[in-house]
């Protein structure tokens, strides 16, 4: 049969047509106002249904109409309406997100090129083109390329996406950069211990992370977090530490049964961070062991917490001083001679910082030997003249041991420090000997050290107010479950003239007007230990604590932590009592010296407080 001119050209626009509507087999995701997409038999609303795609899922394009689009989904083939389906010819020139989880940018349009970073669901990305199932993409001021069928062909972030900060840490061992978290795939880079690298995401035993190098995984045991930084506090209207108390009680409710360990943390407060409007309060939690367990971020304001991270198997966080070649050891001393009652600084370094053992020696008699331990720096105090030799013992985790001597003199003619100090320390092995009735000033001071350190602060400076006169003056105010302190400030009140009164006070708004008109507290700052209470905060949340024996606060406080004022005015939780400033540790009794610090008022009145008026 032959076929009319008509016939032929009809047959020909037909076929154009068709070939206009089709194209090579690409991948479009389903994008309805709710609920899943129809499929059809037919090219019209009155045909039989074939199956639904549910919203968002991906569906195999065979041919494209302005109405109608042909798909295949699950192996079932149908039409359904175009209006609802998001093609990759359209993505140019829009911003767009990725499909969940993390979208790696690569430097070329291929699987195995190199990334250059990853982005998060959260984080958007512009268009530039579309070619091959790959898409050209920006992402700040980096452009690479991902795959068509990653984004998510939404132009408003996703409802429920997770959101996350990138943390930087430092590599504590060298590693390999791998192209993907198995530790068998192809190496992307060798990365020596010291290189900087940014934390994005976790997954097992490896994180993504970005380096110099480029982008890849890496085992999360090789590096050391750096935690929060140091920033200057730029809320406004909102004190830190309001800050935290709100931030606090929206990390308890989400972190519910996270954890059973007792958790310290170090804060930051941010006017802005990654993408979030401050302020924004942003916490590392440590534990005991000062392993960084797990991050927040949190809307200081609502007390929201926008982001929240587990980092249990990241390296520990330390400030290690820098070893020295193996089987050498140097020992530093603040002085070769000092006073009876002046304390010596003792700083080791070493090849390792396994443990550190000190004894020490006057004229060949053992005086005082510790423990072998982890601390590298060390205190010694005193109390008799003569020739002392101090020999360090450092041992390896091989066993390995080296000794180094030291001689320093203690001289009897040089004058004695001053009695009065601002913080006495009454673990620091001078008072071992100091009797305080049937005991010592170094196992039963604690009051007495309290309050010496109260009259002191009044403008008492006679030797009646020094802690082993004042321990004779009121020895009979210690039973054997140690001092009275209701009966001891009761008894000092009427000798130097100051306001006191016979029951404790808890009422928060009284004790920061006290303190902001001069008074002094004493109490009970941990079981079976007194401390003094000197100075309230600006913003009237945080009190300021004077304690002679801050290893046994450290040690028996329970539902809180000791605090130390940064630079800022911030103020940052003690993950040990070597943060604060000023800490000594002194080896003769393994405790460390007195020390100030901060603690939350709302700690101290919950324990309640001795009122100290220096206003007759």
């Amino acid at each position: 049969m032959k076929l009319s001119k008509i016939s032929i050209l009809i047959s020909t626009v037909v076929l154009l047509v068709c070939l206009c509507l089709c194209a090579s087999a690409e991948t479009a995701r389903v994008v309805t106002p709710s609920g899943g997409l129809n499929v059809r038999k037919a090219p019209n609303s009155g045909s039989a249904l074939v199956t639904s795609v549910p919203n968002k899922a991906l569906v195999e394009v065979i041919e494209v109409g302005e109405t109608w689009t042909k798909i295949t989904y699950q192996k079932r083939t149908g039409y359904t309406k175009t209006e609802f389906l998001r093609l990759p010819g359209q993505l140019p020139g829009k911003t767009v997100y990725a499909d969940g989880g993390t979208l790696l940018l690569r430097v070329a349009p291929a699987e195995d090129a190199s990334v250059l970073l990853p982005v998060n669901s959260s984080e958007a990305v512009y268009v530039l083109a579309v070619s091959d199932g790959w898409a050209e993409v920006t992402y700040g001021e980096t452009q690479g390329y991902v795959p068509t069928e990653a984004l998510s062909f939404q132009y408003e972030t996703p409802a429920g996406a997770p959101k996350w900060i990138r943390e930087a840490g430092t590599l504590v061992t060298e590693a390999f950069l791998l192209a993907e978290a198995d530790g068998k795939s192809a190496v992307l880079a060798e990365l020596p211990a010291g290189t900087a690298v940014t934390v994005t995401a976790i997954e097992g035993n490896f994180c993504l992370a970005v380096t110099e190098a480029g982008c890849g995984y890496l085992p999360v045991s090789a590096i050391q977090l750096k935690g929060t930084p140091d920033t200057e506090d730029r809320t406004e209207g909102l004190s830190p530490m309001q800050a935290a108390e709100k931030a606090g009680a929206a990390l308890k409710k989400a972190f519910k049964g996270f954890s059973k360990e007792v958790l310290y943390t170090t804060t930051a407060v941010y006017a802005d961070k990654d993408g979030f409007s401050g302020p924004l309060y942003h916490v590392g939690y440590f534990n005991g062991d000062e392993q960084y367990r797990y991050g927040a971020l949190v809307d200081a304001a609502g007390g929201k917490v926008l982001f929240t991270a587990s980092y249990t198997a990241f390296a520990v966080p330390s400030n290690e001083p820098e070893l020295l070649p193996e089987g050498e050891v140097a020992v530093t001393l603040s002085a070769e001679s000092i006073p009876v009652g002046g304390v010596v600084d003792i700083t080791v370094q070493a090849w390792t910082l396994n443990s550190c053992q000190y004894t020490l020696y006057k004229e060949d008699k053992l005086l005082a030997q510790s423990e072998a331990g982890e601390h590298f720096a060390a205190a010694y105090r005193a109390r008799e003249d003569g020739e002392y030799r101090l020999v360090i013992t450092v041992t390896d985790s091989d066993g390995r041991s080296e000794m180094s001597e030291r001689t320093f003199t203690v001289d009897a003619a040089l004058p004695q420090p001053d009695p009065f100090v601002r913080v006495y320390s009454q673990k620091d092995g001078w008072w071992l000997d100091k009797k305080y009735r049937q005991s010592t000033l170094d196992k039963s001071g604690c009051a007495i050290f309290a309050l010496s350190s109260a009259l002191q602060r009044m403008g008492f400076t006679g030797e009646d107010v020094l802690p082993e006169n004042m321990a004779r003056t009121y020895a009979l105010c210690l039973t054997e479950e140690g001092t009275n302190n209701e009966r001891l400030v009761r008894e000092a009140s009427t000798k130097y003239g100051f306001q006191t009164k016979a029951s404790i006070s808890r009422t928060q708004d009284w004790i920061v007007s006290q303190l902001r008109e001069g008074a002094l507290f004493t109490f009970s700052v941990a079981r079976g230990h007194i401390a003094l209470i000197d100075g309230i905060s600006e913003d009237g949340t945080m009190v300021h604590i004077v304690d002679s024996a801050p290893t046994a606060t450290f040690t028996r406080i329970v539902n809180d932590s000791l605090y130390y004022q940064m630079r800022n005015g911030s103020f940052r939780a003690a993950l040990s009592l070597e943060d604060i400033p000023g800490a000594r540790w002194f080896f003769e009794t393994d405790h460390y010296g007195g020390l100030e610090y901060w603690l939350r008022i709302s700690y101290v009145t919950k324990r309640g407080v001795r009122w100290i008026n220096p206003q007759k």
